[in-house]
């Protein structure tokens, strides 16, 4: 792939993931399942910190798939013939980072059986 089609294609992967973000925000799960969702042992503990973990976790997942259009056009500057690749592993460790920001948020307002702390 030439360096310019790496860009497009790297800001398409961005675009992508940003949708399926909105999409995650704007359809959150109405009830605890095994199926999409903020799905941790903690966060299906009862239905309001499941409501809270999906709302924080869609929201920052939001937010982060927007940083993440920066890696593409830093990539193109600095390393263009691995543009997209590094956009792959660090959209990625992106991605995954919204487990560890929403379990610091549970830890903050959310006891360890899922009660809402004063």
């Amino acid at each position: 792939m030439s360096e310019e089609q790496q860009l497009y294609g790297s800001l398409g992967y961005c675009a992508f993931m940003l949708l399926l973000a909105y999409l995650y925000k704007w359809n959150l799960p109405k009830k605890i399942n095994w199926l999409y969702g903020y799905r941790t042992r903690r966060s299906m503990a009862n239905e309001t910190i499941w409501k809270a973990a999906n709302q924080h976790s869609s929201s920052f997942m939001v937010k982060l798939c927007w940083y993440s259009f920066i890696i593409p056009i830093v990539c193109y500057f600095v390393f263009p013939t691995y543009n997209f690749m590094i956009t792959l592993g660090g959209n990625t460790l992106l991605v995954t980072s919204t487990l560890w920001f929403t379990e610091k948020y549970l830890d903050k307002d959310f006891d360890k059986n899922g009660n809402p702390k004063n």
